[in-house]
């Protein structure tokens, strides 16, 4: 620090230094896997995405459960990045980013810039760990870059008290909402936050309380609104209300509360595992934000983020792994504030035992209104306490114990090896060079249904399916639709008469139970003996052998699988 530079603007470059390297990290490791093979949630969204871009609406040849948010994300990438896997994950590399430095910015307006620096490191570290299946392009990602958006210009409406912030507001959580039905619990934080800063001005307003609720109110509503108007023109509302409604409200009854805290325990333990420092540094931040008095706004109004973030994991009680990512922004915020917290300690903390009181802290002067009682004041740090150094290397460290313990799949193993070890023998693998079989051999006007869960295949051919059930999990659940959507996709194929059927023998394709209807696997045997020949077999010998085993044309006449998990390509008879 020059003599003539203030503590404030050294602390600022520090974090802005934070920032640079967080986000380098996350662009080398995204970068580097930007070829990884698409898994299947990622092969859904992008074969809609593909129809999409040919003009074709959602629901119309594709069935899926999901909001047409992030379809429409995945068409966006796709035209920017092209109708690749890499396009996809380039695409992911830009969203992810992007929330890395509002994570910054929004941890900075609440704390201070040390703070926020700490926070968009933590995120960069958490939001690509195989933990939480960061390297793929799920919904959650999207999710959370919207969530950040729509809280931190929350923030800026009530401290400002301006309708117009709070209307962007909520049409960024309407956007998240899009994004994935879990999304709709962060409109609830929204609607609180709202209610609690109208409620306790005083004195009390109400037609401020009613006004702001309005405008928030209306901003949630928009997107959904103008979807629903879009897919009623388009003439698929019905198709899209049963996927998204009606059968969604039968897929989250599932699971019991039992088995959901069971299930909870071994996902949160598998989550934090690898990056557990992090989660130590959230739960540690989640003390010390309670410190002082010019935080406490912001304190109550971080915890009541991560409350909400933490209910969009829950729905349906599966607490898939990768629904943890929508929890990350608040984890890393809270992280944020340890570190800071542990930094500003440190460079006050003197030879005597004691924090040197002599020196007053020095405050980044706004004289804004939207800043008052928010930011916590920055440390002088002209004349470093002793403990400055060690808080230094031990915030290292955790950040250092995190990438050594992921250090294999940030800079070591190939794409194609990370696929293999997250997702193990699921054909994600395989399914390119399947489809590029299928490409070789189809002509222009044929077409391919695929046996399983694996709409990537679907994609990578470019092809429109034979069968608008793209994946089967939700004809196996026990719910009442499942016997008559089998018939449907068994009708569908029969009439379409596709030139290739591909059979995933692969468990986690099918994840059939004890009381699933078996119709269509025993159809489909009876099936393939009068109309099809084998042209094709994937062996998947992972973890046994590292390389697939294929064969094809004559030597899968008489070929048998050796694994567990195979996939069959079978060709229709002359």
């Amino acid at each position: 620090m020059t003599p003539t530079e203030s503590p404030s603007r050294t602390v600022g470059r520090i974090a802005l230094m934070i920032l640079a390297a967080a986000v380098l990290f996350s662009i080398v490791v995204r970068w580097r896997l930007r070829d990884m093979p698409l898994e299947r949630d990622e092969g859904g969204f992008a074969y809609i995405g593909q129809l999409l871009l040919g003009g074709v609406p959602p629901y119309q040849l594709a069935y899926d459960e999901k909001l047409p948010g992030i379809y429409l994300a995945y068409a966006g990438m796709m035209a920017v990045f092209g109708q690749t896997a890499v396009g996809i994950h380039l695409g992911l590399l830009v969203v992810n980013v992007a929330t890395i430095v509002l994570i910054f910015f929004f941890a900075r307006d609440l704390f201070d810039s040390l703070a926020g620096g700490i926070a968009a490191a933590a995120y960069s570290l958490l939001a690509v760990s195989p933990s939480v299946l960061g390297m793929t392009a799920h919904a959650t990602h999207f999710v959370a870059f919207f969530s950040v958006a729509a809280t931190w210009t929350l923030w800026h409406g009530l401290q400002r008290e301006k309708m117009p912030l709070l209307l962007v507001s909520g049409l960024l959580f309407g956007a998240a909402f899009l994004m994935k039905q879990h999304g709709v619990f962060l409109s609830g934080f929204g609607a609180l936050m709202v209610l609690i800063h109208y409620a306790g001005l005083r004195p009390f307003c109400g037609r401020k309380l009613l006004g702001g609720l309005f405008a928030f109110a209306l901003g949630v509503i928009l997107p959904y609104a103008a979807v629903c108007r879009w897919l009623l023109w388009a003439g698929v509302f019905d198709r899209f209300w049963f996927w998204t409604v009606l059968y969604s409200r039968q897929h989250v009854g599932l699971v019991s509360l039992p088995e959901g805290l069971q299930i909870f325990w071994a996902q949160a333990t598998h989550v934090v595992s690898p990056t557990w420092p992090l989660w130590i540094a959230a739960f540690l931040g989640a003390i010390l934000v309670g410190r002082g008095k010019d935080v406490r706004q912001a304190r109550w109004f971080v915890y009541a983020y991560f409350v909400f973030s933490f209910l969009c994991v829950c729905p349906g009680l599966f607490f898939r792994i990768h629904y943890f990512i929508v929890l990350l922004p608040p984890v890393a915020m809270l992280g944020g504030v340890a570190g800071a917290r542990l930094l500003h300690f440190a460079a006050h903390w003197q030879m005597g035992g004691q924090p040197d009181r002599r020196r007053q802290p020095v405050a980044k002067a706004q004289g804004q209104r939207r800043n008052a009682g928010a930011r916590a004041p920055v440390a002088a740090v002209s004349a470093p306490g002793i403990l400055l150094w060690p808080a230094i290397v031990l915030l290292l460290a955790a950040g250092g114990i995190v990438v050594w313990q992921q250090r294999e799949f940030s800079f070591v193993w190939t794409p194609t090896r990370v696929c293999r070890e997250v997702y193990g023998a699921n054909p994600f693998v395989e399914s390119p060079v399947i489809a590029e079989y299928l490409n070789r051999h189809l002509q222009p006007d044929q077409q391919v249904a695929v046996l399983g869960s694996e709409p990537q295949l679907y994609f990578y051919t470019k092809r429109v399916a034979a069968t608008k059930y793209i994946t089967v999990h939700s004809l196996m659940e026990p719910q009442p639709f499942a016997s008559k959507m089998q018939e449907e996709m068994r009708q569908e194929i029969e009439e379409a008469k596709p030139e290739f059927l591909i059979f995933v023998g692969v468990d986690v394709s099918w994840m059939v139970r004890p009381d699933s209807d078996r119709f269509l696997l025993d159809w489909k045997n009876s099936y393939v003996r009068r109309f099809y020949h084998p042209v094709g077999l994937a062996d998947i010998l992972w973890p046994k052998e590292e390389q697939t085993d294929y064969r094809w044309g004559d030597q899968a006449l008489h070929a048998r699988p050796r694994a567990p998990c195979y996939v069959w390509i079978y060709q229709r008879n002359e």
